[in-house]
């Protein structure tokens, strides 16, 4: 007897739960992208202090625990073991940076989420935090243009 799957609903998967994913393309150097992603976005974005890049070092804020460094690609990629403050569970969240032309696509993906409601406020968030990041940069790549010529 045949029995028809039912369609897997965006984002959820077998292993990780829901998932997201947020991409786009900086109109930076993937090495200028690295160092204002580790230096400030990241830490900003986190709420901690400071992202090193080393496996098994901790992320905190203040004196207090929120995740740990579980993978670093340094120059290419983090990923991290994090429990954001909107939250009361720990979820995986990797940013990913790959050369493209001129710029570099910056790739943000968060797993381990509870549930589509959480998986659609999540991905409307990195969504206006990437936007916004472009914007930044292209004000301060025209700014920086209009100085030298």
């Amino acid at each position: 007897m045949e029995t028809e799957l039912e369609p897997t609903p965006p984002g959820l998967t077998r292993d990780a739960g829901w998932q997201l994913g947020v991409r786009r393309t900086v109109p930076a150097h993937v090495d200028e992208v690295w160092r204002g992603l580790l230096s400030e976005w990241l830490p900003a974005w986190l709420g901690v202090d400071s992202v090193p890049q080393m496996v098994g070092a901790p992320l905190r804020s203040g004196g207090s625990l929120h995740g740990r460094i579980v993978g670093c690609h340094v120059g290419r990629r983090v990923r991290v073991r994090w429990t954001p403050r909107t939250l009361d569970h720990e979820t995986v969240f990797q940013v990913t940076l790959q050369e493209a032309g001129e710029g570099t696509v910056l790739a943000v993906h968060q797993e381990r989420l509870l549930g589509a409601a959480e998986r659609q406020a999540l991905l409307e968030h990195w969504t206006t935090m990437l936007d916004a990041l472009v914007v930044q940069l292209r004000a301060e790549r025209k700014t920086s243009q209009d100085l030298r010529g």
